[in-house]
């Protein structure tokens, strides 16, 4: 298994001539690997996902041919270029004033006991900061201190064409809630020994059989987060090591 995020396995691979390997989620499988391997398989999905999608020229409607090893479409007919592109979406850690609880949000295509941090696109003539306040209030009715947004990171992904802003920001977290249903299935804010437990479990939690395994060998859990290697984990671990142990 390519993505298996074992090196072994992934040099046996190519040792073997692909025998034994087989496709899977990269999605899902990507954050498992090294660090090296993580951004080649980022990038050859961002590049799949371009090209099967760009099969036509966005001027005239005309075929379009690869060039430049497979970095760039050329129409046929009326000879324009294009290149893949990335659409900004931001993803934000929400932390109470005090420091000591964390807004994680659970959406339907997660399996049961995960949530993570908020994240949405940057919408057309929006900063970075004013998508972080908007996405945060549009699906958990909380309003955070704009001036509090800092940068933290970010990460290309490519599902289908994104590249994923990171921020850390604060907020009263004694707000009401207001789920936006279209958007998310439930939020709460949690507290430290929460998430730290949560972060203990490792594997690839987003995938539905691992997380239920997870469940089954632990059934008091109350939370399951993303694995290590999505810059999710990285803004939820960022705050974790700022909390006293």
């Amino acid at each position: 298994d390519f993505l298996s995020g074992n090196e072994d396995s992934i040099h046996a691979v190519f040792e073997n001539d692909g025998e034994g390997a087989h496709f899977t989620d990269t999605r899902t499988g990507a954050p498992l690997l090294s660090p090296v391997h993580n951004e080649i398989a980022l990038h050859a999905t961002a590049l799949a996902q371009w090209q099967r999608r760009n099969q036509y020229c966005p001027m005239c409607g005309g075929p379009t041919e690869l060039m430049h090893g497979g970095t760039c479409m050329k129409c046929t007919k009326c000879s324009t270029m294009s290149w893949p592109r990335q659409d900004p979406s931001m993803i934000a850690a929400i932390i109470s004033r005090e420091g000591d609880k964390i807004l994680l949000a659970h959406s339907q295509r997660h399996p049961p006991r995960l949530s993570t941090v908020l994240a949405g696109f940057v919408e057309v003539g929006e900063t970075f900061e004013k998508a972080v306040a908007r996405e945060t209030y549009e699906e958990t009715g909380i309003r955070i201190d704009e001036d509090s947004v800092q940068y933290l990171g970010s990460q290309p992904w490519p599902f289908p064409q994104s590249t994923m802003i990171g921020f850390m920001a604060t907020a009263d977290a004694s707000q009401p809630l207001e789920i936006d249903e279209d958007e998310i299935v439930s939020a709460r804010w949690y507290d430290v020994e929460e998430v730290r437990a949560a972060a203990a479990i490792e594997g690839a939690t987003m995938r539905k059989e691992v997380a239920k395994a997870a469940i089954e060998a632990n059934p008091d859990i109350a939370l399951l987060i993303p694995p290590k290697g999505v810059i999710a984990r990285r803004l939820i671990d960022n705050w974790l090591d700022k909390m006293p142990l």
